[in-house]
């Protein structure tokens, strides 16, 4: 591991631990240090976070140390001295295959931002910046839904972040649900597509109808992972399969996802339009219900006792 540039080690601290005139101070003194990365490839910094700038660090994503509640003036202090808004992280030697993310994208899937209080207002600031809601293929949107930053995509999507069909149906756009659909089985396959952030990768597909069964599948899994009743049911009309089994995590169904996000309402609806509650995912051989158990999730584990 290269040696950490101590003015970075310092603006670091200062960003966390002491207060707002003093970083002012330090980067006064020290102005290429808002577009230093760290050089560190252990702990935090090995994986996904690899190559971090300050401004990286602002999320709480992960969490190096408590977020300030005064994060966003911080924020505004990095960019105004010249951060740089869009720059993305370097996949660590733990990750080599990580998409990287901009600091937008690590607020938008920050829970310990979300639970300060301070994501959105962060993200908004990021975005007043010139922040990109679509860099890295739609990462920041996609990463927000994968981690169920349920209030993160719906904002990001509000703010102009592109949706495809996936992500229509996981932030219930019915109007843009409904364009992506209108095209039949051909447009939804020949149709651009956000990021696939997954450990499963995406396949080859011989053909339109098997891209559109696991394009419709995807979108039934985010569907019932953020509880979009009206995305479950419209989709289901439009051909999607709730036994499918896409190309995602675990190999698991729409249904094991709505266990996952602690989901009745999307229990009850994937049930109404033929889920299988039987259903075995192909990692750990386990029910919707058994997941619901396993992670403590009561009212889906109730909702699928009822099936």
């Amino acid at each position: 591991m290269r040696p950490v540039a101590p003015e970075y080690e310092e603006a670091l601290d200062l960003l966390f631990d002491e207060g707002l005139a003093d970083l002012e101070a330090h980067i006064a003194q020290y102005p290429d240090v808002v577009t230093t990365r760290s050089t560190r490839s252990d702990h935090h910094y090995c994986g996904y976070f690899h190559g971090a700038t300050l401004l990286h660090h602002v999320g709480g994503n992960p969490l190096i140390r408590p977020l300030r509640a005064d994060m966003v003036d911080r924020a505004a202090v990095l960019i105004a001295a010249g951060a740089e808004v869009d720059a993305a992280t370097l996949p660590g030697p733990s990750q080599p295959d990580d998409i990287g993310w901009t600091t937008l994208g690590l607020v938008a899937s920050s829970a310990e931002a979300r639970r300060a209080g301070i994501q959105q207002s962060l993200m908004d600031e990021l975005l007043a910046a010139g922040a990109d809601p679509d860099a890295r293929g739609g990462g920041c949107l996609m990463g927000a839904l994968y981690y169920g930053e349920t209030d993160a995509a719906e904002h990001l999507a509000r703010r102009g972040a592109r949706l495809d069909l996936i992500a229509a149906a996981a932030v219930e756009d019915t109007a843009a649900l409904t364009a992506h659909l209108a095209g039949g089985p051909e447009a939804i396959a020949g149709a651009p597509r956000l990021v696939h952030y997954a450990r499963v990768a995406w396949p080859e597909h011989a053909d339109a109808t098997d891209a559109t069964r696991d394009i419709l599948g995807m979108a039934l899994i985010y569907a019932a992972l953020h509880g979009r009743v009206r995305a479950i049911t419209m989709l289901a009309d439009a051909g999607a399969d709730p036994r499918h089994v896409p190309p995602f995590e675990h190999h698991a169904t729409p249904l094991h996802w709505a266990a996952m996000g602690d989901r009745p309402e999307a229990v009850h609806a994937l049930l109404a339009v033929g889920a299988d509650p039987e259903a075995r995912d192909g990692e750990f051989g386990s029910t919707p219900l058994g997941w619901a158990e396993h992670l403590g999730r009561p009212a889906a584990a109730a909702a699928l006792r009822d099936a």
